[in-house]
């Protein structure tokens, strides 16, 4: 119907409830999760093959399909970002088999994390604007039900229900900005709006469906000010699902923005690269240090993630190759980084019973192998060589200096010198002695959740101190961006 990788998803999506309710109760979260983990790794082999096809031929298309409302086209940067999709989400669903291994629920939760990467997929491959608002539609549907899904804990709902009101009502300004394209150009397809506004005369009108765009897509970007749900929903979810919509759920959010701005937006692009860059500073800053000033682990995660979504527009107001090579390559390298980061954090809250910073004096001697990954991992979000946050950022840095916004530069630099001193001192508390006799009986992280935290750390140094597969791979989804719309 669609793709063999997107068939496959959406074929293990349905099956997946199916599989629970038939399991036996005691082993039924260990099957459910091993079925998903295993369906990811499938999904990710059938993403290999399409990808010789997508070197072969640019592009591959899917016309109309059965369901005649959509066309697909994969290209470098679909398979780039689907790559990241299945990656943590295969850690995470490792991850969560002993998180959720006394939920009664255990089938839906499993359910839920394969919908909501086949809606992010979905929303990669789309040809058209219209495929990606309804894949849109299938993510943020499932992300609402994963943040609310411990109900019993009661914050979990209320963060829920604030997610599901902000991003509802972006989803709707994000459709009237579609519409809006749809009357300029009469077509959806992004090759067909780069051909019916190449040229173009700006005016009040494609002015006006750049806002609504913008903020539409925004809301899940959690670009400043349409970040407020953020601090909420990550420190409410469950860890591996903090993990996901740190690591990876912002990602859609950042492809829809780049696909649409760099292509229906071209003949307005003097503005919104300014645009881009104010509210990258803005963003940076308010997420960093709002950050400064948390006591909550997950809360100070949550917006260190804010943070990191400035670093990524960067590439936009440069646009350039070079940059958005370097906001592809922050967005990859981020979902290695906070990923590992909110396990590591899922970890030492699962074990410790509190999300209080200063109450984990000492953890990282009693559980030395998640705090040496946690380590690890907001180094890395620092910016410190040789660890993959380095290349990114410099990458980012280069392209502003290169697009003449060196202060834009500069403001990254300042940005990464304010993030050092949260994350060194959540470092300093852990490997304390311990003071507390909450934290002398805790211990080392269960073995399922410790497999894909070490899994992440071991991606972190690799990707910093052996960057250049990595570099190339995101050169080559901005290329692939580029050449639909022209160089920008």
């Amino acid at each position: 119907m669609f793709t063999l990788p997107f068939d496959l998803l959406l074929i293990f999506t349905v099956a997946s409830p199916i599989l629970g309710w038939v399991s036996p109760k005691q082993y039924r979260a260990k099957i459910c999760g091993v079925f998903a983990a295993a369906a990811l790794v499938v999904v990710g082999v059938a993403l290999f093959g399409l990808y010789q096809d997508v070197v072969a031929n640019a592009a591959v298309y899917l016309p109309s399909n059965a369901l005649n409302f959509a066309t697909l086209r994969v290209d470098a940067l679909s398979i780039f970002m689907t790559a990241i999709f299945l990656g943590l989400g295969f850690a995470a669903t490792i991850y969560s088999i002993a998180y959720v291994e006394n939920s009664g629920r255990t089938p839906f939760y499993f359910t839920l994390i394969l919908a909501l990467i086949s809606g992010m997929v979905g929303i990669v491959f789309a040809g058209d604007l219209l495929a990606l608002y309804v894949f849109w539609e299938l993510m943020s549907i499932s992300s609402y039900a994963l943040v609310a899904f411990f109900k019993e804990e009661g914050t979990p709902i209320e963060a829920g229900f604030k997610f599901l009101i902000m991003s509802a009502a972006g989803s709707a300004t994000a459709l009237f900005g579609i519409s809006l394209i749809y009357g300029l150009t009469g077509t959806l397809n992004f090759e067909g709006l780069v051909a019916a506004l190449s040229g173009a005369t700006p005016n009040a009108w494609i002015y006006l469906a750049a806002v609504f765009v913008f903020v539409g897509f925004g809301v899940k970007t959690a670009v400043f000010p349409l970040h407020t749900w953020l601090p909420d929903a990550y420190s409410a979810a469950s860890a591996p699902i903090s993990a996901i919509l740190s690591g990876i759920v912002i990602g859609p959010g950042v492809y829809a923005l780049a696909k649409v701005f760099f292509t229906a937006f071209l003949p307005i692009q003097t503005a919104w690269t300014l645009a881009f860059a104010v509210l990258a500073v803005v963003t940076m800053l308010i997420g960093n240090i709002t950050a400064l000033r948390q006591t909550d682990l997950k809360r100070m995660l949550a917006y260190s993630s804010i943070g990191q979504v400035g670093y990524m527009l960067i590439g936009f107001a440069a646009a350039s190759q070079l940059g958005l090579t370097g906001t592809f390559l922050q967005f990859f390298n981020h979902a290695l980084m906070k990923g590992c980061a909110f396990l590591c954090a899922g970890a030492i809250i699962y074990r410790l019973g509190s999300r209080d910073i200063s109450g984990m004096q000492g953890v990282g001697r009693k559980m030395p192998l998640t705090a040496f990954a946690f380590a690890i991992s907001v180094a890395a979000l620092v910016g410190l060589p040789p660890l993959c946050g380095f290349p990114g950022e410099l990458t980012l840095f280069s392209s502003a200096v290169q697009a003449d916004l060196t202060w834009l530069g500069v403001a990254l630099l300042l940005n990464s010198v304010i993030s050092a001193g949260f994350y060194l001192r959540i470092v300093y508390v852990l490997v304390q002695p311990v003071s507390s006799p909450a934290v002398e009986k805790i211990k080392e992280s269960p073995l399922l959740m410790l497999i894909p935290i070490l899994a992440l750390m071991v991606l972190i140094i690799l990707f910093g101190v052996w960057p250049d597969p990595l570099v190339n791979f995101a050169g080559d989804a901005a290329n692939a961006l580029i050449s639909l719309g022209g160089n920008p």
